[in-house]
């Protein structure tokens, strides 16, 4: 499960990331605008909207590719998300996943760069 970390090391990590994705052989994630990607801006109201409900306990966050760019080979992806709550389902049927998304699902986040966040 999630857990806060040290800002240095979060720092770091970031770091780490971003070398290796817009390095020789690396992932070479971009933006829609041919940038390298380093994240996503997701919006409180987006956030909001899904944790709202009392069932859900946490936000599912999907790849997803972005949707200008179906068919293309280029790395240009999206990320979906949706509120989760337990799967009533699991474990007991072979395969269940352990939450499902009865919400809304969300995308066309805001990639960083431009909306990007400086750890302070």
């Amino acid at each position: 499960m999630s857990s806060v970390i040290d800002k240095t090391l979060a720092q770091s990590l970031i770091s780490n990331y971003q070398s290796q994705n817009s390095g020789t052989g690396g992932p070479s994630l971009v933006t829609p605008e041919g940038q390298f990607l380093n994240g996503f801006f997701i919006s409180r109201r987006s956030l909001d909207a899904m944790l709202s409900d009392k069932n859900c306990v946490g936000v599912s966050v999907h790849f997803a590719k972005h949707p200008d760019h179906v068919g293309s080979t280029d790395n240009i992806f999206t990320l979906i998300l949706t509120g989760a709550e337990p799967n009533p389902d699991y474990p007991e049927v072979n395969g269940a996943a352990p939450y499902v998304g009865r919400y809304e699902n969300w995308d066309q986040l805001t990639p960083c760069p431009p909306f990007c966040t400086e750890l302070i």
